[in-house]
Protein backbone atom coordinates (compact mmCIF):
# COMPACT_ATOMS: atom_id res chain seq x y z
CA UNK A 1 0.00 0.00 0.00
CA UNK A 2 2.55 2.44 -1.30
CA UNK A 3 4.87 3.72 1.63
CA UNK A 4 2.58 2.41 4.88
CA UNK A 5 5.21 2.22 7.75
CA UNK A 6 5.02 -0.65 10.18
CA UNK A 7 4.49 2.10 13.10
CA UNK A 8 1.15 3.36 11.99
CA UNK A 9 0.14 0.47 13.99
CA UNK A 10 -1.96 -0.40 15.68
CA UNK A 11 -4.34 2.37 14.66
CA UNK A 12 -6.04 3.62 18.03
CA UNK A 13 -8.91 5.56 18.67
CA UNK A 14 -11.12 6.33 21.89
CA UNK A 15 -12.98 3.09 22.32
CA UNK A 16 -10.75 0.42 19.90
CA UNK A 17 -7.78 -0.56 18.63
CA UNK A 18 -7.61 -1.42 15.14
CA UNK A 19 -4.83 -3.42 14.17
CA UNK A 20 -3.75 -5.77 10.84
CA UNK A 21 -3.49 -9.45 10.73
CA UNK A 22 0.04 -8.78 8.62
CA UNK A 23 1.43 -5.28 8.67
CA UNK A 24 3.16 -6.06 5.17
CA UNK A 25 0.49 -6.42 3.72
CA UNK A 26 -2.79 -4.33 4.99
CA UNK A 27 -5.10 -4.59 2.32
CA UNK A 28 -5.26 -8.39 1.64
CA UNK A 29 -5.41 -9.40 5.54
CA UNK A 30 -8.16 -9.07 8.19
CA UNK A 31 -8.05 -6.60 10.76
CA UNK A 32 -9.15 -6.82 14.55
CA UNK A 33 -10.86 -4.87 16.37
CA UNK A 34 -10.14 -4.99 20.51
CA UNK A 35 -11.79 -2.69 22.73
CA UNK A 36 -9.27 0.05 24.14
CA UNK A 37 -9.54 -0.89 28.15
CA UNK A 38 -7.85 -3.11 30.18
CA UNK A 39 -9.39 -6.14 28.59
CA UNK A 40 -8.76 -5.89 24.77
CA UNK A 41 -11.58 -8.23 24.09
CA UNK A 42 -11.83 -8.88 20.63
CA UNK A 43 -15.52 -7.25 19.41
CA UNK A 44 -14.91 -6.90 15.20
CA UNK A 45 -12.90 -7.55 12.12
CA UNK A 46 -12.48 -5.70 9.41
CA UNK A 47 -11.11 -6.57 5.57
CA UNK A 48 -10.85 -5.13 2.44
CA UNK A 49 -12.23 -6.83 -0.97
CA UNK A 50 -10.32 -7.36 -4.03
CA UNK A 51 -7.25 -4.50 -2.40
CA UNK A 52 -7.34 -1.58 -5.06
CA UNK A 53 -9.01 -1.56 -8.00
CA UNK A 54 -8.80 1.91 -10.29
CA UNK A 55 -8.28 3.98 -6.88
CA UNK A 56 -11.08 2.56 -4.75
CA UNK A 57 -10.95 -0.23 -2.00
CA UNK A 58 -14.41 -1.83 -0.60
CA UNK A 59 -14.19 -2.39 3.26
CA UNK A 60 -16.38 -5.12 5.25
CA UNK A 61 -16.92 -4.14 9.02
CA UNK A 62 -18.16 -6.62 11.28
CA UNK A 63 -19.07 -5.84 14.81
CA UNK A 64 -20.36 -7.64 17.49
CA UNK A 65 -24.36 -6.24 17.98
CA UNK A 66 -23.35 -4.32 21.62
CA UNK A 67 -21.00 -2.21 19.34
CA UNK A 68 -23.28 -2.12 16.26
CA UNK A 69 -23.97 1.45 17.94
CA UNK A 70 -23.70 4.66 15.45
CA UNK A 71 -20.99 6.14 17.71
CA UNK A 72 -19.19 2.91 17.15
CA UNK A 73 -19.35 2.86 13.92
CA UNK A 74 -18.34 6.62 12.83
CA UNK A 75 -15.65 6.13 15.10
CA UNK A 76 -14.61 2.90 13.25
CA UNK A 77 -14.91 4.30 9.63
CA UNK A 78 -13.35 7.38 10.45
CA UNK A 79 -10.27 6.17 11.40
CA UNK A 80 -10.20 3.56 8.67
CA UNK A 81 -10.88 6.40 5.93
CA UNK A 82 -7.84 8.45 7.14
CA UNK A 83 -5.21 5.93 7.72
CA UNK A 84 -6.74 4.53 3.72
CA UNK A 85 -6.24 8.07 2.12
CA UNK A 86 -2.53 8.44 3.42
CA UNK A 87 -1.53 6.47 0.78
CA UNK A 88 -1.15 8.37 -2.55
CA UNK A 89 -3.06 5.32 -4.72
CA UNK A 90 -6.38 5.67 -3.00
CA UNK A 91 -8.86 8.24 -3.57
CA UNK A 92 -12.29 6.52 -2.56
CA UNK A 93 -13.10 4.35 0.11
CA UNK A 94 -16.53 2.29 0.07
CA UNK A 95 -19.23 -0.23 2.03
CA UNK A 96 -22.06 -1.26 2.03
CA UNK A 97 -24.42 -2.12 4.87
CA UNK A 98 -28.39 -3.48 4.98
CA UNK A 99 -31.15 -0.60 4.65
CA UNK A 100 -32.79 -1.25 7.50
CA UNK A 101 -29.34 -0.74 9.52
CA UNK A 102 -30.41 2.69 11.31
CA UNK A 103 -27.20 2.46 13.72
CA UNK A 104 -24.79 1.54 10.34
CA UNK A 105 -26.12 4.39 8.57
CA UNK A 106 -26.49 7.10 10.62
CA UNK A 107 -22.82 6.12 11.94
CA UNK A 108 -21.43 6.02 8.36
CA UNK A 109 -23.44 9.65 7.07
CA UNK A 110 -21.55 11.25 10.66
CA UNK A 111 -18.03 9.39 9.73
CA UNK A 112 -18.38 11.51 6.31
CA UNK A 113 -19.55 8.66 3.98
CA UNK A 114 -21.52 9.55 0.92
CA UNK A 115 -25.09 7.49 0.19
CA UNK A 116 -24.35 6.16 -3.52
CA UNK A 117 -27.04 3.47 -4.00
CA UNK A 118 -29.50 1.17 -2.91
CA UNK A 119 -29.51 -2.39 -4.83
CA UNK A 120 -30.52 -5.51 -3.40
CA UNK A 121 -31.39 -4.41 -0.27
CA UNK A 122 -28.19 -2.80 0.37
CA UNK A 123 -27.36 1.19 1.14
CA UNK A 124 -23.95 1.46 -0.73
CA UNK A 125 -21.70 4.72 1.16
CA UNK A 126 -18.36 5.85 -0.02
CA UNK A 127 -16.07 8.67 0.70
CA UNK A 128 -14.02 10.48 -1.20
CA UNK A 129 -10.37 11.85 -0.47
CA UNK A 130 -10.72 15.60 -0.52
CA UNK A 131 -9.05 17.31 -3.26
CA UNK A 132 -6.30 19.86 -2.60
CA UNK A 133 -6.75 23.52 -3.91
CA UNK A 134 -3.71 25.98 -4.30
CA UNK A 135 -5.13 28.40 -6.85
CA UNK A 136 -7.05 30.69 -3.73
CA UNK A 137 -4.13 30.36 -2.03
CA UNK A 138 -1.66 31.41 -3.81
CA UNK A 139 -4.19 34.55 -5.64
CA UNK A 140 -4.47 35.70 -2.10
CA UNK A 141 -0.28 35.30 -1.37
CA UNK A 142 -0.15 37.50 -5.06
CA UNK A 143 -2.40 40.04 -4.18
CA UNK A 144 -0.20 41.20 -0.59
CA UNK A 145 2.82 40.49 -2.93
CA UNK A 146 1.38 42.52 -5.82
CA UNK A 147 0.42 45.65 -3.13
CA UNK A 148 4.14 45.80 -2.35
CA UNK A 149 5.27 45.58 -5.25
CA UNK A 150 2.73 47.99 -6.44
CA UNK A 151 4.19 49.97 -3.16
CA UNK A 152 7.52 49.77 -4.00
CA UNK A 153 7.18 51.05 -7.78
CA UNK A 154 4.77 53.13 -7.37
CA UNK A 155 2.13 51.92 -9.26
CA UNK A 156 -0.43 50.07 -6.78
CA UNK A 157 -2.66 48.97 -9.80
CA UNK A 158 -0.17 47.31 -11.95
CA UNK A 159 1.49 45.46 -9.18
CA UNK A 160 -1.82 44.33 -7.95
CA UNK A 161 -2.85 42.84 -11.18
CA UNK A 162 0.88 41.51 -11.79
CA UNK A 163 0.63 39.45 -8.20
CA UNK A 164 -3.14 38.28 -8.55
CA UNK A 165 -2.00 36.83 -11.93
CA UNK A 166 1.29 35.58 -11.02
CA UNK A 167 -0.95 33.61 -7.86
CA UNK A 168 -3.56 32.62 -10.15
CA UNK A 169 -0.98 30.78 -12.52
CA UNK A 170 0.73 29.34 -9.85
CA UNK A 171 -2.12 28.10 -8.03
CA UNK A 172 -3.76 27.10 -11.43
CA UNK A 173 -0.33 24.71 -12.22
CA UNK A 174 0.30 23.11 -8.53
CA UNK A 175 -4.17 22.21 -8.84
CA UNK A 176 -3.27 20.85 -12.39
CA UNK A 177 -0.40 18.35 -10.84
CA UNK A 178 -2.40 17.34 -7.97
CA UNK A 179 -5.05 16.50 -9.79
CA UNK A 180 -2.71 13.98 -12.37
CA UNK A 181 -0.86 13.14 -9.53
CA UNK A 182 -4.40 11.41 -8.34
CA UNK A 183 -5.88 10.02 -11.53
Amino acid sequence: MGKMAENFFPLKTKHFIIAPGNVKNVLEEEWSVTLNDGDKARVGSIHFENGILNGEVQMEVELEKEYEKSKYVQELFYSMARFVFQSDDIREISTQCRHENDHRVKGLEKAGYVFRQFKDGNDYYSMKKQKTSWTGLYVFIGLIAGFILGLTVSNLFMGTIIGVLSGAIIGFLLDKRETGKNK
